[in-house]
């Protein structure tokens, strides 16, 4: 349970805190992947600022010699987790990740229930490819049942390498 100082911070942030408490007992180096911006300027002005191509995903690292790669996704349902938050090219770098032996998963946080999964890549992949054929365009709230809830714990805010087995 994420505790009452950590609800104001986005659920990125509490993950870059959950990292570098990783990286302090030593047991995991995982960054924050940057999205690479273009800046307009008109002389020293900045007039405007956008991405300047897709990322790839949220996070990337290693964790007990295995290398991950995960996103981090958030919504305010409380029924269903929208696959439209995920977007192609981070599905693509996902699977071209886990084919060359990476873990890769996703963290879903129910912001107003206050609640985060780990659902493993396959299963987002799964529930993708069934949205894509005409299926159900969302995970069903009641299906994170089959997830491993992320819990705070051993010292560290978002234990999500305990839900991995790392």
């Amino acid at each position: 349970m994420i505790s009452h100082a950590n609800r104001g911070k986005s659920f990125e942030q509490i993950i870059e805190s959950s990292n570098m408490q990783y990286q302090l007992k030593k047991w995991a180096t995982v960054q924050k992947v940057p999205t690479p911006w273009r800046v307009i300027r008109r002389g020293k002005q900045i007039v405007s600022a956008h991405p300047e191509k897709k990322s790839t995903v949220d996070f990337v690292g290693v964790a007990n010699g295995k290398a991950i790669a995960f996103d981090a996704k958030s919504t305010r349902e409380t029924t269903r987790f929208p696959l439209s938050n995920i977007e192609e090219h981070q599905m693509r770098f996902l699977k071209n990740y886990q084919n060359q032996g990476g873990t890769c998963f996703v963290l879903i946080e129910f912001a107003k229930l206050n609640e985060t999964y780990f659902v493993p890549f396959d299963s987002v992949l799964d529930y993708w490819n069934k949205a894509m054929t005409g299926g159900r365009k969302s995970i069903p709230y009641k299906d994170m049942g089959e997830f491993p809830r992320v819990l705070s714990g051993r010292g560290i805010a978002l234990d999500y390498l305990a839900a991995v087995g790392l």
